[in-house]
């Protein structure tokens, strides 16, 4: 029979295993965003393998290796479709972009005046540094954007840790309920189920936004002649995902862009037709806060709109665009778990 540890010994191994938990936490930092990316796929993608597992009936070790050979082979497409082209949509972007300073030092030739100073446009311009793009500057960009923002280590990784995410999950679950006191198993099993549910509800729900707000954007800046319309719907969509913040950045610059171009055919001042763009685009955004979101997503997210936006700044300010995009489904989870902790320490049932 194995001798049993006096108190102490027990306390002091304990303290130890948390001390190394938190240094392993603190040493491999840069691996947690890797780890959460991989997670986040692996969520996303489950659906899929569960679906067509249901539907195949095939075993689930192949659905995951199809479905995920599939998701990679779109991405492998897209990226030789989007990548050779870079340089060349750079290039065109830069001789864009000096057409479009021409085309405001011509429509601002004469000074205006502010609060009785006259003030020179061109003369503010001709005080920007060079703006001016070539083609090797263009290849040279691409080359930083390469060797800066791609790793092979970790983006092994993130495709390695995914299909063993998919692969294993029944089993890793299923190891992680064993582990826990059958005294609580119930008690886990419950919060375990809220949580799933809050992250799929809110994936849901998001891509659901993302299309609405992507197609409404869209045609409203195409109704009103907004050069590049599409473009702003397919980035409205995109970046509503950071909420609040994304669609606002998306919004300044399209208002910037009509303030340089203009509208395709209504007859008014770019000025004018910058306020209506932002006027438009901020009226959408307002929709989808004060009407869209709160129905599309008010079974799941119990969060008030102004600690939304607080959160995602702080995110953003703090870890960066991958928190960000992943924080308001954080704090819902966050909220399940204090909620629980709160009943069980006032000696309440959690699940009444």
């Amino acid at each position: 029979m194995s001798k049993q540890w006096s108190l102490a010994s027990r306390y002091l191994v304990l303290a130890l295993i948390i001390g190394l938990i938190i240094w392993f936490i603190v040493a491999a930092n840069a691996l947690w965003g890797p780890l959460a990316i991989s997670a986040l796929l692996a969520f996303v993608l489950n659906p899929v393998v569960v679906l067509v597992n249901k539907r195949t009936r095939l075993e689930r070790h192949w659905v995951v290796l199809l479905v995920y050979l599939m998701a990679l082979a779109l991405i492998v497409a897209l990226a030789i479709i989007i990548v050779p082209n870079l340089p060349q949509h750079i290039d065109s972007f830069s001789i864009q972009f000096e057409n479009i300073i021409a085309q405001v030092i011509t429509n601002f030739e004469e000074p205006i005046s502010i609060l009785g100073m006259q003030i020179s446009m061109a003369t503010l311009i001709s005080l920007l540094p060079s703006l001016s793009f070539s083609a090797a500057q263009a290849d040279i960009i691409i080359d930083i954007i390469r060797s800066t923002s791609t790793n092979i280590a970790w983006v092994l990784i993130v495709v390695v840790t995914t299909y063993y995410l998919l692969q294993d999950w029944l089993r890793l679950r299923a190891w992680i309920l064993k582990a826990v006191p059958s005294e609580y198993e119930y008690d886990f099993t419950r919060i375990y189920i809220q949580l799933r549910d809050v992250w799929q509800r809110y994936l849901q729900g998001q891509l659901r936004l993302m299309i609405i707000v992507g197609f409404v954007t869209g045609v409203a800046a195409t109704a009103i002649g907004l050069q590049g319309a599409w473009l702003f719907g397919l980035l409205a969509g995109i970046f509503d995902v950071v909420m609040s913040v994304g669609p606002m950045i998306v919004m300044i610059f399209a208002a910037i862009v009509a303030l340089f171009t203009g509208s395709a055919y209504l007859p008014i001042p770019n000025v004018w037709f910058a306020l209506l763009v932002l006027v438009i685009f901020g009226l959408i955004q307002v929709i989808e806060n004060i009407w869209l979101r709160p129905r599309i997503m008010r079974q799941t997210l119990r969060l008030h709109p102004a600690l939304v936006f607080v959160g995602v700044i702080a995110a953003l300010a703090t870890a960066g665009i991958l928190v960000a995009l992943i924080i308001v489904p954080l704090m819902s989870s966050v909220l399940v778990i204090a909620r629980y902790l709160y009943c069980k320490i006032l000696d309440i049932d959690p699940w009444d």
